[in-house]
């Protein structure tokens, strides 16, 4: 099937160097603002290179919004090895991070650094990232660090946990819960992670936190005080209909605008509009009338 071929590399950033762990940490320390988005696929990541955001994370959100899995839980490590794979060749400066997902970390410091290396060798990514601050989840991310990779952690609503949590709901909304976040951002910090993710939580928590933490905080649901910012991109583009979750903004809407495209095309393509001529390829008569007249003598 013909079709519009892209470069199968990105292409150069210009005027705009790699973003590295210490030009993150630097950015904390002068209060810029870090922007980092999800990919899951090549043409995704080329824009977000070409938009020049500071990190993109293939998250494990995609096995909802791209595989079309119930919850982040069934993804594999090998679908999320073939999507970070597919995001690192389209990307140059940005930092690339990949999410762990379940079951390919907790069992083991041994099973997670396999997986972490994995993510490096196979996908070409930059870190990883890890859910949970608990004892367990900071072991790992400690063995991770310890063998070379750089380690994202995340608390608040850790997606892969949610049924222990109650749902997928707000967290730290007590300050008996918010200690508990609190303890879990500083046991990563001390793991060595050199950023963490904070998932709904209250805004005056995330602004606390931060303010106390000496590593990147990046919010979702975590009001504007953190360090940067994170959203998935299927939920600022409008991918799919709806009313906006709560800790997203939709700046598109990509459902509406390619439901037209399609049914536009269906519409032209059944009333013999499209293709048109200027969509068609030439032959000389000569070898028109050449080719009838062999097709004619292989009846």
């Amino acid at each position: 099937m013909m079709s519009s071929t892209p470069n199968t590399e990105a292409g150069p950033a210009v005027d705009r160097l790699a973003m590295t762990l210490p030009r993150l940490a630097e950015k904390r320390r002068l209060g810029e603002p870090i922007v980092m988005i999800t990919a899951y696929d090549f043409p995704t990541a080329r824009i977000a290179e070409e938009a020049g955001v500071d990190i993109v994370l293939v998250g494990d959100s995609g096995a909802e919004v791209v595989l079309g899995y119930q919850s982040t839980v069934a993804v594999s490590l090998e679908e999320m090895l073939m999507l970070a794979a597919a995001v690192r060749r389209g990307l140059r400066t940005p930092l690339l991070v990949g999410d762990l997902p379940f079951g390919s970390y907790e069992a083991s410091d041994e099973l997670a650094v396999l997986s972490a290396q994995r993510f490096v060798k196979e996908a070409g990514v930059d870190a990883v990232k890890l859910e949970g601050g608990g004892p367990a989840s900071a072991a790992r991310a400690s063995a991770i660090v310890a063998a070379g990779i750089p380690v994202m952690g995340h608390v608040g609503l850790t997606p892969q946990s949610a049924t222990a949590l109650g749902g997928r709901r707000a967290q730290g909304r007590t300050a008996e819960r918010a200690l508990e976040v609190a303890r879990e951002a500083r046991a990563l910090e001390e793991a060595g992670c050199f950023a963490i993710v904070f998932e709904a939580i209250p805004a005056a928590v995330a602004d606390e936190l931060t303010g106390v933490l000496g590593v990147p905080t990046i919010g979702i649901g975590a009001g504007p005080g953190t360090s940067g910012q994170v959203l998935v991109v299927h939920d600022m583009l409008g991918v799919y209909p709806g009313q906006p979750k709560r800790h997203s903004r939709q700046y598109a809407d990509l459902h509406g605008q390619v439901l037209g495209a399609l049914g536009q095309y269906a519409e032209d393509v059944r009333a013999r509009r499209f293709p048109a001529a200027e969509h068609t390829f030439s032959i000389d008569p000569a070898e028109l009338a050449a080719f009838r007249d062999g097709l004619r003598h292989e009846r």
